[in-house]
């Protein structure tokens, strides 16, 4: 009996091993195969619908586990040399000898998936956007503007030029971060008397954009089902209608506005205007600039409407890509163009900035852009802010912890001396662990 007892313990220890190492083996495929694509994913419906309510149900409880567990690492933290870092940038972009302004509606318009060559670029002879340049030669323009996007692509873009912060290596900050803390332009904006919308033609759901929108501190914001029979051309409303709803908007309200417009007909595989049009053409590249020119023509139009209404005078507006296109080693070759220091670039054209029309060659960020508008407006961003002033531009600060910027026109990578995915998480989840204590 007792000999069968052992049989039987030793027979249980080798099934639950068989057990063990079955889940061991079906977790790595999980990993190495579907769970992977969707790390970085974008919208919890489209999760449900790769994984399964109960697949799905183990990622969001993997999700909420990691990050009770880093709050928790981030909670006992040392912030010293985090606000020592900030406040050095605070000094050396001059925040504490802002001089009072008057005040300007700020528009942002986000374009999607250009590069930073098709600012200047030129093709056959022509430039490939005469409006975007000729606004660019009227007011200030950053030429080398680094993509500092990571896995939330647009989304992140939207996170560095609302809130100063680089977004976090491998994890989309609008999906998977409560943002109800991180100060934002749009409450820094609403303190000193703004009105602040967002606007977007597609389903708000995406990336959490809408949620992430309202944490962020918009009055307002405008997605698909918010404009009435719209003109649609490849994944939502044509840039005509939004920029025209847009316009519409800022001059309706009394008080001073900040719009944040992202523009969506420009978007991969950039055949959207090729088709509607009759236009296609047979690269990739060449469907790209025909394209281009649709999103060129309606910033044009935009921008002399808002001269003509008179509110330009009043007005600063920022003209700026998400991220790059992907093809930009190809579309080079199609360019009557000098090679830049770094490839991985945005247009980036600000109007308004009392600077007069000026050129920058130095590097730049789209974490650069709140600081300097607040600049502008004589009012001191918050502690938590990482980009430069127009004075002060020179680097990029990325998600894996790099330091980029061009020395003697070439491209330059150093390590950041802090960890720059805790700092972001920091300004996310522990702001008041960054505040000044001067």
């Amino acid at each position: 009996m007792k000999y069968r007892q052992l049989n039987l313990n030793r027979y249980r220890r080798l099934v639950f091993a068989w057990l063990g190492i079955c889940c061991s083996v079906i977790c790595v495929c999980l990993v190495s195969r579907d769970w992977v694509s969707i790390a970085g994913r974008h919208e919890n419906r489209y999760l449900a619908r790769q994984l399964g309510i109960i697949g799905y149900a183990v990622y969001d409880l993997q999700k909420i586990a990691l990050s009770a567990f880093e709050k928790a690492r981030i909670d006992k933290l040392d912030p010293d040399p985090y606000r020592s870092f900030l406040e050095k940038r605070r000094s050396d972009r001059g925040d504490f000898h802002l001089e009072p302004a008057r005040k300007k509606n700020v528009v942002f318009i986000q374009m999607e998936s250009v590069d930073g060559i098709c600012l200047y670029g030129v093709h056959e002879g022509e430039s490939i956007m005469p409006n975007l340049r000729r606004i660019a030669d009227e007011n200030v323009s950053f030429a080398n503007t680094y993509d500092a996007t990571d896995a939330g692509r647009t989304s992140d873009a939207e996170f560095m030029v609302l809130t100063s912060v680089p977004p976090i290596k491998g994890d989309p900050v609008f999906v998977n971060f409560d943002l109800n803390k991180i100060p934002s332009l749009p409450r820094v904006l609403k303190d000193n008397g703004y009105y602040s919308f967002s606007m977007h033609g597609f389903n708000g759901e995406f990336w959490n954009r809408s949620d992430a929108h309202r944490s962020l501190g918009f009055d307002r914001d405008f997605f698909l089902s918010d404009f009435e029979s719209p003109e649609k051309i490849g994944w939502g409303v044509s840039d005509e209608v939004v920029l025209e709803v847009a316009l519409e908007t800022i001059l309706r309200i009394e008080q001073p506005v900040f719009g944040h417009i992202i523009l969506l007909t420009h978007h991969h595989p950039y055949n959207h205007i090729g088709d509607i049009s009759g236009d296609r053409k047979s690269s990739i590249e060449e469907d790209f600039l025909v394209s281009l020119r649709y999103v060129d023509t309606q910033i044009g139009r935009f921008y002399d409407s808002l001269i003509a209404s008179g509110e330009m005078e009043n007005t600063i507006v920022a003209v700026f890509s998400d991220h790059d296109s992907g093809i930009a080693d190809r579309l080079m070759h199609l360019l009557d163009i000098e090679n830049p220091p770094f490839l991985d670039t945005v247009p980036l054209v600000v109007t308004g900035l009392d600077k007069g029309n000026q050129r920058i060659e130095r590097l730049s960020s789209l974490q650069d852009l709140p600081v300097m508008i607040l600049h502008s407006l004589g009012i001191q961003p918050p502690s938590t802010f990482v980009g430069n002033s127009i004075d002060s531009i020179g680097e990029s600060i990325t998600p894996a912890s790099l330091q980029m910027r061009i020395e003697n026109g070439e491209p330059i990578s150093e390590n950041t001396r802090i960890d720059v995915g805790i700092l972001s998480k920091l300004a996310i989840w522990r702001p008041d662990y960054l505040e000044d204590v001067r």
